[in-house]
Order: structure tokens, then C-alpha cells, then sequence
């Protein structure tokens, strides 16, 4: 049994750790990755893995490295999404003091430590082309070996998933958008990586339809999403005189897959390889996709930034700009527009840019829900505390069920007690 001085030392102790914890750095917001399955939809800022200490820093903040190689570790089979995500790096990567204080790998070859069958083969390679189609073809060259690559795009890490005549597609642990120099200017894009997998890159399916024109166009706006390691069948029809071709890709595997037509070039491609059906010249695609269908509750900011407008309408004044991972409740729909109450005030969010903040009830102390009250959830919880006095009113980094679960006495507000009772319940 403890005595009345070791008693002392320790309650001062979590007194000094709580502060400290309270005032360490500086945390930016995060979001919730929606949908599952797919590799490239992997976000750094996801609230599963974006408060993992990576070093001295955490995915969130400098985890775009990190979840591009875990891109590639997925797509060459070297593990499954089930098993394996960014988080999961990063704990094993972390656990080997893999990390610099930055947040950098000290060593690349700890990435063949943590998974074996991965190895970086080529480091901060300069593009020898200056001009997007120069530096698509070199791309190309290099995934047609069967190497995977990974991009800087001005400091930033994104995860090369195929090229498609001068478009290169990429998965961005940042955003959403997936052609890399429609993202990012051609002169941030100087360097690159190259990684060995498991399998050797082979192919790929476009994430989004690019095109986002109407059927009337010959041209179908969907989504097909085909998780590494599935078996996906892939049908090409020629839809036009023009050389469009329509690709409908289906998945075999019972993994959780959306289906959809997708609408390519017959450039020359790194695509899987696909079978062809004559068909007449006249045909035409002729499906649209359906609105989207958005409803109140609380949405995250989803984009790097996203505008609130005074009126649902994109032309209207612009008040205030939110950041990436900002949650804010939608009281009523109108035309693609949310309503929102900002600093008192009536605007609108374009829903586009948000994604839906999914509703559920948390256990005390377990924020991130991964089943433990641990410095993953203090992190969260620091966070939630630096934002105060520098988000608007109405504008939250944590959801409902997020602020609960972080209320440690149950008072009704997150503040420095709730920090230093959850300090106390991990230590005890």
C-alpha cells in the first residue's frame, strides 16, 4: 500500500504530465474515413490512426510518407486492408524507434523490418522531364517494370496508382482529388520513389470518373473501387467512333467492392488488362448517376479547406473558410447546401466537400473507439482543448458522441480536469 508521500509525488506528477500534455504542440482536426476496403482511400487525418505518435510527431501532422508506403504495401498484396491499415504502420514502425523526432523515417529500411515483403529500391530521385507528359512517361516506364511509386508534390507524399496518357493517377493521403497535375502544380512535382512489393505493380482501375460529363456525352460520372488482392473482372465495350471506351469492372471476391461503369481514353495505358467486345458505333452509355441524397446532422470537412457562403449558392459572399477535419451540424439540406450556425449566424457548407460524421455511442475515455483509453485518446483530447478560442462558434474538431466520450466527470465540458481524471484512470 502506497504511502501518503508516494501518493503526493504521483498526484503532482499527473498534475505536471496533464499540463504538458495540454500544451505540447499543435494538432490539426481530423476526419473519419467513411468507406472501407479500399486502400486508396486512406487518409493520414483519419480518426482511427491521425493522433499515432509517429517520433515527435503524429500521422495526422506528417503521416503522408507513412500512409503512401502502406498504400503500396496493400497493393501489392503484402498484406490485406482487414489486417492492415495506416495505423497499424505506424504503431509497428513506431514500436521499432523507426522515427526521427519530425516525424521522418531515421532509416528506409525499416520499412522492410516492419514488413518484410516491401523494400524502398530508389530514394529522392529527380524527374529528368520538366513538362507533365515528360514526367507521365517516366512514370510509366517505371510502373511497367513492375516497381510501385510514390510522388513529392511540394513536400508532400502522395501514392501513384497508374497513368493514363499524360493524366497520372494518384491516392492522396491528404485529399481526395486523384489527378495528380490537376492537384498539384507541375513545378511542386520534382521527385519521386520507388518501392519493391510483394507482387509487381500490374495495373489498376481508376478510382473516380474524371470526365464528369452527362451520358449525353457518351460518358458515365461513377465510382468504381476494386480492393487489392480481390479478383476483379474487367469488361471493355467501344462505345463511340471516337475511341472512348466503356469499362464496367466487377468484383468476384466478396470483399466489399462498389461496381460502376467507368467511362477511359484508349490512350495507351497502364491499366489490367481487359477483353473487348465489338459493338455498334452508335451506342451510347446511358446511365446517370444518381443525386446524392444528404440529410442533417454533423458533417466533417473533408477537403484540404472547404467555404462557407452567406447563401447556398457558390456565388454568394464567402464568410469563413474551414480546415480539413472541422465538424459542424447541418440543420437543413437545400440543393446540394447545408444550413449551419456559425458564431450565431445562418450559413451554408457545400456538402460536397463533407463527408457525413458517422453516430454512435462511445464507452468513457475511448474517443478514437479502438478499445482502449490510451495516449491515442489523450492526444485527441489536447487537441479538442488547443482548438478552444481558436474555432468559431459552432465549429468543433471532436463529434457529439466524440466530446461524450472524452467528458471523463461527466460535467457536461471538455477541459483541463477531464484531462488530468483520464490521466488518473490510465495510471491506476
Amino acid at each position: 500500500m502506497r504511502n501518503v508521500t508516494e501518493k503526493r509525488m504521483i498526484g503532482l506528477l499527473l498534475i505536471i504530465f496533464a499540463f504538458i500534455a495540454i500544451f505540447a504542440g499543435a494538432y490539426r482536426p481530423y476526419t473519419s474515413a467513411a468507406v472501407e476496403g479500399d486502400f486508396r482511400l486512406w487518409r493520414q487525418n483519419d480518426q482511427r490512426w491521425g493522433s499515432n505518435p509517429i517520433g515527435g510527431s503524429t500521422v495526422r501532422q506528417s503521416g503522408c510518407y507513412i500512409t503512401s508506403i502502406a498504400m503500396v504495401v496493400a497493393a501489392s498484396g503484402a498484406r490485406d486492408t482487414e489486417s492492415f491499415d495506416p495505423g497499424i504502420f505506424s504503431k509497428d514502425l513506431n514500436d521499432i524507434h523507426a522515427f526521427n523526432q519530425w516525424g521522418g523515417l531515421s532509416s528506409w529500411s525499416s520499412v522492410t523490418k516492419v514488413v518484410s515483403e516491401v523494400s524502398i529500391t530508389s530514394y529522392n530521385l529527380e524527374f529528368k522531364s520538366k513538362d507533365q507528359s515528360g514526367k507521365a512517361a517516366e512514370i510509366k516506364n517505371l510502373l511497367d517494370s513492375g516497381s510501385y511509386v510514390i510522388c513529392n508534390v511540394g513536400g508532400h507524399w502522395v501514392y501513384i496508382d497508374g497513368v493514363i496518357g499524360d493524366d497520372v493517377y494518384m491516392a492522396d493521403p491528404a485529399k481526395d482529388e486523384i489527378l495528380m497535375f490537376e492537384a498539384y502544380r507541375n513545378e511542386s512535382i520534382t521527385m519521386y520513389q520507388t518501392l519493391k512489393g510483394k507482387e509487381p505493380y500490374s495495373g489498376f482501375t481508376p478510382l473516380y470518373d474524371t470526365d464528369k460529363k452527362d451520358s449525353d456525352n457518351g460518358v458515365v460520372t461513377s465510382t468504381t473501387a476494386v480492393t487489392s488482392g480481390t479478383s476483379a473482372a474487367t469488361t471493355t465495350i467501344d462505345a463511340s467512333s471516337s475511341g472512348s471506351k466503356t469499362t464496367i469492372a466487377t468484383s468476384s471476391s466478396g470483399v466489399k467492392t462498389t461496381t460502376g461503369v467507368k467511362t477511359t481514353t484508349a490512350a495507351s495505358t497502364t491499366a489490367k488488362s481487359t477483353t473487348v467486345t465489338e459493338v455498334s458505333t452508335t451506342a451510347k452509355a446511358t446511365t446517370k448517376a444518381a443525386p446524392v441524397a444528404y440529410k442533417t446532422g454533423e458533417y466533417y470537412c473533408k477537403d484540404n479547406t472547404a467555404t462557407v457562403y452567406s447563401e447556398p449558392d457558390e456565388k454568394s459572399k464567402l464568410e469563413i473558410t474551414l480546415e480539413n477535419g472541422n465538424i459542424v451540424n447541418v440543420l437543413s439540406v437545400k440543393e446540394g447546401f447545408g444550413e449551419v450556425r456559425i458564431s450565431g449566424k445562418k450559413l451554408w457548407i457545400d456538402l460536397e466537400s463533407f463527408g457525413l460524421a458517422e453516430e454512435k455511442e462511445l464507452p468513457v475515455g475511448d474517443i478514437n473507439n479502438d478499445g482502449e483509453s490510451d495516449e491515442y485518446d489523450l492526444a485527441i483530447m489536447n487537441e479538442y482543448l488547443s482548438s478552444l478560442g481558436r474555432l468559431p462558434e459552432g465549429v468543433s474538431v471532436l463529434t457529439r458522441s466524440e466530446a461524450s466520450a472524452a467528458d471523463i466527470n461527466s460535467d457536461g465540458n471538455v477541459d483541463n480536469t477531464d484531462v488530468l481524471m483520464f490521466l488518473m484512470r490510465v495510471c491506476s
